[in-house]
């Protein structure tokens, strides 16, 4: 990347940036706002950073740049980053879960679909990418779910490659990929690909456990915008339009009150662990530490 000059604003907003430290960092995102143009090229150079040794950083947990540097160029859609961020979360194997935690699940669909421009291909590659973690490549399939709300895909066509995705070998035989795609059929309403539906659960490709059968014949008793309202509403919330609301309320910025985290965005699988009290640790340097990991999985919805 061409060397861009770097005024002491932007050099203490970067730094600002470097490291977790058990806060939201509110007024560094707000001041990177206000210089979007001049940061832009900073946050994709910490992004190209991070792919050129990606392995430091999953050491390290304590680096915390390429997390605001992603969510900041979602918020700001903007399309010069979008490649980049296709390679970050198409590492291979579970790296960028390492790296980003439930970002790679809640927040990289509308991310990819913010600065895709207007056309899917490259989310269509990163999806068919063998590659990438299962659940990356699903986030990458929720983008075009995003994209019919937005208007950018017809979602008859959406489904129509939803369908194609179900042959077997798109992924390992133990993959979660088949299960993830059929909870986007279900969003995107089914009627289309039910017989497709009906022999992944036949062949075993999709666990029951992740979406039953009866959740596709009970949505199929809907009237069809109704249920698609559902993806409407989700598509509204998780907008990233204001990037103070879609992070300050993380759980590993709040790691002591669950109370903080509004009722929308706490979890509601029983299996997810909200912090408490007693986790608190002796030390405040290892628990800033232990912090940071924690932050790649937030407790999200």
């Amino acid at each position: 990347m061409k060397r861009c000059f770097m005024n002491e604003k932007i050099i203490e907003i970067l730094d600002g940036f470097k490291h977790f430290k058990g806060v939201y960092e509110k007024d560094l995102v707000g001041a990177a706002i206000e210089l979007r143009d001049e940061i832009t090229p900073h946050l994709i150079a910490v992004l190209e950073k991070l792919l050129s040794d990606p392995g430091s950083h999953i050491e390290n947990p304590d680096f915390f740049d390429h997390t605001y540097a992603v969510m900041l160029l979602g918020h700001f859609g903007e399309v010069k980053a979008h490649q980049t961020l296709i390679d970050v979360f198409s590492l291979p194997g579970r790296m960028s879960n390492d790296l980003f935690g439930d970002i790679a699940t809640e927040d990289l669909p509308m991310i990819l679909l913010r600065t895709c421009n207007g056309t899917l291909e490259h989310i269509k590659a990163m999806a068919l990418n063998k590659n990438a973690d299962d659940y990356c490549r699903s986030s990458a399939l929720h983008a075009m779910a995003y994209a019919t709300v937005a208007g950018i895909a017809v979602r008859e066509e959406v489904l129509a490659f939803y369908g194609s995705l179900f042959t077997g070998q798109e992924a390992d035989e133990d993959s979660d990929l088949w299960g993830l795609l059929a909870c986007l059929v279900y969003e995107l309403y089914p009627e289309e690909l039910m017989d497709t539906i009906t022999r992944a659960y036949e062949d075993g490709l999709i666990h029951p456990g992740m979406i039953s059968y009866q959740d596709f014949e009970r949505a199929l008793r809907c009237e069809k915008n109704e249920h698609l309202e559902d993806l409407r509403k989700d598509f509204e919330r998780r907008s990233l339009g204001d990037i103070h609301a879609s992070m300050s309320w993380w759980a590993c910025f709040n790691p002591e009150t669950e109370e903080m985290i509004p009722m929308d965005h706490r979890s509601a699988n029983p299996g997810e662990i909200l912090p408490n009290k007693s986790q608190k640790q002796k030390s405040a340097k290892k628990n800033r530490r232990k912090m940071s990991k924690a932050s790649k999985r937030k407790n999200r919805r």
